[in-house]
């Protein structure tokens, strides 16, 4: 049996998606299952957790037929990823960076037990602060920073 793995959507096209999707598969089609769910309004005001939780039960999404959003104020692309194993978060993130224009305006999550207490709405919003706090701010001037 294949291991699913889950991404939500943000700010991509549906062709984008699919380039995304293609580039997973061509790679990794025979080890995982890759299901992705665009974040379209009724998703926004969701709960991660219990959102991701009907997923996995099978009682999926009630955001079908609803318009896929692309917020005119965000200048990136979110793409949240549940999987079993990190490798295969780099898997999906490698898979869409390869094939989508501007991946540097890409943002790249996983679901942590605190994203899982938030909406959809809130966690894309604290990304995008991650996102653009770290453009402008170089690591090496935060002591909180670990040398590597």
């Amino acid at each position: 049996m294949k291991e699913r793995i889950i991404c939500f959507v943000f700010g991509l096209s549906e062709e984008d998606t699919k380039k995304g999707v293609s580039s997973f598969g061509a790679l990794n089609q025979e080890m995982y299952t890759l299901e992705v769910i665009a974040v379209t309004p009724t998703l926004l005001a969701a709960n991660v957790g219990v959102t991701l939780d009907g997923i996995l039960s099978g009682s999926g999404t009630n955001s079908a037929g609803e318009k896929v959003l692309f917020p005119e104020s965000l200048n990136y692309r979110v793409v949240i990823v549940h999987a079993p194993k990190r490798d295969q978060v780099l898997k999906v993130m490698r898979s869409f960076k390869a094939v989508l224009p501007d991946p540097q305006d890409m943002i790249f999550a996983v679901i942590t037990d605190m994203a899982r207490t938030w909406t959809f709405e809130e966690y894309i919003g604290h990304l995008g602060s991650e996102h653009e706090y770290m453009k402008t701010h170089d690591p090496n001037d935060e002591p909180d920073m670990k040398r590597m």
